[in-house]
């Protein structure tokens, strides 16, 4: 469904949102909001205290959520309503720890139950067999993140154990918008695909039209989250400027 869903996307522009940012109530309108603009699938990031592969935006986003009350019961009171009413697929992003308070078998199997499609765990072990084969009993999609300094060797290892797409890291270091890409990115890409047929999708340090539309010249999808909660946290209307922010980037550019 994942792959699926990207594939089918003439530009698939995925958005990253913070579960719980102001509310959680307020995400469900985000979420609608983000599927009837052309969203092909939607990134929902569990807020977590110690967010170690994120930049400053996210950081304060994970922060403004849990002191607003965010809790995983209070996440999956909604995710099951959401995911009934969303014509895209949802997917979580959570370090470990979150997943792992409750017991990881029996929190991957209330998500699934929740209609949930997929989860990127982005802290996973280097050895994530376990966690693969939870998720495919569930019938989760495992998404792996592969970054810049990954080797082919490691990709061999990975790729097998991944479902629904490849997160392609564009950055070494933490999320975050940054005003150029990488030279290396293409390559990167294409060093990917070679070895997989799933879709891969580029994340971290997207936030410009032009860019989505470089990457989507060798890439089959963007993944855009630190640009869009820096327009939530800014505006006093989130839908509205979560709205503005995403078709901005859909609608793409030189």
């Amino acid at each position: 469904m994942i792959a699926r869903a990207i594939q089918a996307s003439e530009r698939a522009v995925i958005p990253y949102l913070t579960a719980g940012l102001p509310d959680l109530k307020t995400t469900g309108r985000l979420l609608e909001a983000l599927a009837s603009s052309g969203a092909p699938l939607i990134e929902l990031g569990l807020p977590f205290s110690d967010p170690m592969a994120d930049g400053p935006v996210l950081q304060e986003a994970s922060y403004r959520a849990l002191k607003a009350g965010f809790t995983l019961d209070a996440f999956c009171a909604h995710l099951r309503e959401w995911t009934i009413a969303s014509p895209v697929p949802l997917v979580v992003m959570s370090y470990l720890n979150p997943l792992m308070r409750q017991g990881l078998e029996a929190t991957l199997a209330r998500l699934s139950e929740c209609g949930l499609y997929g989860v990127i765990i982005p802290d996973l072990p280097k050895d994530a067999g376990e966690i693969f084969t939870l998720s495919e009993a569930y019938g989760l999609d495992l998404i792996r993140l592969a970054a810049p300094t990954t080797t082919e060797g490691r990709l061999r290892e990975i790729l097998p154990a991944c479902r629904g797409f490849v997160y392609a890291v564009a950055f070494k270091g933490v999320t975050g918008a940054r005003q150029s890409l990488p030279a290396t990115l293409p390559s990167q890409v294409r060093r990917i695909k070679a070895l997989t047929d799933l879709p891969v999708c580029v994340g971290f340090g997207v936030s410009l039209p032009s860019q989505v539309t470089e990457i989507l010249r060798e890439a089959d999808g963007v993944i855009v989250g630190s640009h869009l909660m820096q327009a939530l946290l800014e505006d006093g209307d989130p839908v509205a400027a979560l709205q503005r922010t995403y078709a901005a980037l859909r609608e793409g550019g030189d």
